[in-house]
Order: structure tokens, then C-alpha cells, then sequence
């Protein structure tokens, strides 16, 4: 009876020192250790660079935040509507490009922000079934924020913080050599859009001055409750775009987004968003100053020889 038992536990070792040394990634049961780990910064953010001094969008938002994979096998174009991809949910916040953790989870199907727990132990992409080309595996990625599903156009209405966001797209590309099997799968995240400021400065109205406009900043109204500049809005900009998945790019670069219509039909007006805490009055040679700053996310324009960015300012008098 004790030679049999012996040889129980000797199986039960041989089949958990199976498991690869990436189960230090996954946090689940040695039966589990093809389950892929993932974990994503966005460049230009304080966890890819070191610096928060970063006017867009520049870190996920927990529990909120969701990224779409794909596993394309000899060189196909991702399809992030229709084909097979998996979502991840930002879990883990403070991590890392080189802490090398996760701090992405499998996103349980149906769950909605807010939702106490969104994560599915059981999902995501299984290294197992994940098809390499060539001597690696190739994968693409994209999140959307505020929005979650794929668009074809930037929003026209960036009025509010939740549009601004919502107009934004990260993508991320990499290579995973194949010996590199089961290891945690590190994603960086670019934004591929271009984001185009209006800095706008009025001259105040002064007592002893015939020209000017009303001294009005958020959070200083008049009992109308209206600001001096109420909006701006950039005039004929392309709203669709094209992703150059035909190009080869190094793992982690960037990927190129050009904007997809070059005829005036398909122009459209973006209201902008107005950057929070950009509002001042300055002094500049006894002459008082209100400054303000908005911006618009845009693909890459392709502007005409000597054609001008035209913008719509909506000013109370």
C-alpha cells in the first residue's frame, strides 16, 4: 500500500513542477498556467515615463478601463468589431512597464462600470490555441476610452469630458518570440490621434478702455451664469481614418493613422472641449487679458499648400 501511495505523490510533484515559471503572472492553479497575462501602460503616461504632465488622457481609469486583443496570424488586418478578440479590464493601478505584473483581467461578459466584481478567471486568450507567425506571436490591441466599441469617426461633439475621451483611440502592436510562451504579455499603448489646442486670448473690458470683452471665467459667472467664450468649434476637419496595418513596425512602436477622406464633402465641424484650470486673466503691459485654452481630438488632417485652420468662437457680449 505505501509503494502505491509513494508513487501518487510523486505524480502529483512531477505534474505541478510542470507548470512554466510564468505562474508568478497568473495568480491561479497550476492546471491554469496557460492562461494569458496581461499587463498595458500608455505611453506618455506617469507609469510609462515618469512624468503626469500629460494634458490627454494619459492612464486608465480602474475597473473602467478596457482593452480589445487580437491574435492575427500572417500578418492579417485585426478585427476589433466582428472577429475573434478578447476584452481585458484595468485591474491594478501603480504598475509598471518594468514591474512585469499584470494589471489587466479577463472581462466578464455583461458586467457594466460600477459592477462589483467584471472579471472572469475562466477567460481571455488560452496560450495553448494562440497561432504564432513565422518565429512569433503577433498581437494587436485597442482601447477605446469612455467609448469601448470600435468607430469609424471621431465624435463632432467633444464638448464634455466624456465626448473628448470617447473621440480618443489607443493601439498597441507586439511581437512575443516563441520561446517567450506563457510569459506575461506586456502591451504599449499609443495614441494615435493628433490633438489640436486653441489657446484663445480677449482683451478685458476696462473702465478706461473703448475696446474689450466681459471679464468671465468658469467659476466667476455673471447671474446669467454664461461665460465670456461659450464655445469653439474647428471648421471642416476629416472625422474618418485608416490604420497602415501594412506596415512592418517594430514590437511596441506605434502604429500610423491617417485620416481615411481627402474630398471637402466629407468635412465635418468638432465642437472642442475646454481644458479644466486653463482659464486665466493675465496682465501684460497694464492691459488685462482673458486666457483660455480648448481642444479636439482629430486623425492626422492632410492639410493643403497654404490652407488655413479655420475656427468657430461663440463669444457673449
Amino acid at each position: 500500500m505505501k509503494r502505491y501511495v509513494s508513487r501518487i505523490a510523486i505524480l502529483a510533484l512531477l505534474v505541478c513542477g510542470a507548470c512554466h515559471s510564468s505562474d508568478q503572472y497568473l495568480d491561479q492553479d497550476c492546471q491554469d498556467k496557460s492562461r494569458l497575462a496581461v499587463s498595458a501602460v500608455m505611453e506618455g503616461s506617469e507609469e510609462a515615463t515618469g512624468s503626469s504632465d500629460y494634458y490627454k488622457h494619459d492612464r486608465f481609469i480602474l475597473n473602467r478601463s478596457i482593452i480589445r486583443v487580437v491574435n492575427t496570424v500572417n500578418y492579417s488586418v485585426p478585427d476589433f468589431k466582428n472577429g475573434e478578440y478578447y476584452d481585458y479590464i484595468y485591474t491594478e493601478e501603480g504598475i509598471s512597464w518594468d514591474d512585469n505584473q499584470p494589471n489587466f483581467r479577463p472581462l466578464k461578459a455583461g458586467t457594466v462600470f460600477g459592477d462589483e466584481n467584471r472579471v472572469d478567471p475562466e477567460g481571455g486568450f488560452d496560450w495553448d490555441r494562440i497561432v504564432p507567425t513565422s518565429n512569433a506571436f503577433i498581437f494587436e490591441a485597442a482601447c477605446y476610452p469612455m467609448n469601448y466599441e470600435p468607430f469609424d469617426a471621431v465624435a463632432t461633439d467633444q464638448s464634455d469630458v466624456e465626448r473628448f475621451w470617447s473621440a480618443d483611440l489607443l493601439l498597441a502592436h507586439t511581437r512575443k518570440p516563441l520561446n517567450e510562451r506563457y510569459e506575461l504579455l506586456k502591451l504599449k499603448f499609443w495614441h494615435v490621434f493628433s490633438m489640436i489646442r486653441v489657446e484663445l486670448k480677449l482683451p478685458v473690458a476696462e473702465s478706461n478702455a473703448d475696446s474689450g470683452f466681459p471679464e468671465s471665467v468658469p467659476g466667476d459667472t455673471d447671474n446669467d451664469k454664461k461665460e465670456t467664450v461659450e464655445s469653439i468649434s474647428l471648421k471642416g476637419m476629416y472625422v474618418t481614418y485608416n490604420v497602415r496595418y501594412a506596415e512592418s513596425i517594430e514590437s511596441n512602436a506605434s502604429r500610423t493613422v491617417v485620416a481615411a477622406a481627402t474630398g471637402d464633402e466629407d468635412r465635418k465641424d468638432i465642437s472642442m472641449y475646454r481644458l479644466p484650470g486653463e482659464d486665466k486673466v493675465t496682465d501684460e503691459n497694464g492691459r488685462r487679458y482673458l486666457n483660455c485654452v480648448f481642444a479636439a481630438i482629430v486623425p492626422t488632417q492632410q492639410i493643403r499648400t497654404q490652407e488655413t485652420l479655420l475656427t468657430s468662437v461663440s463669444i457673449r457680449l
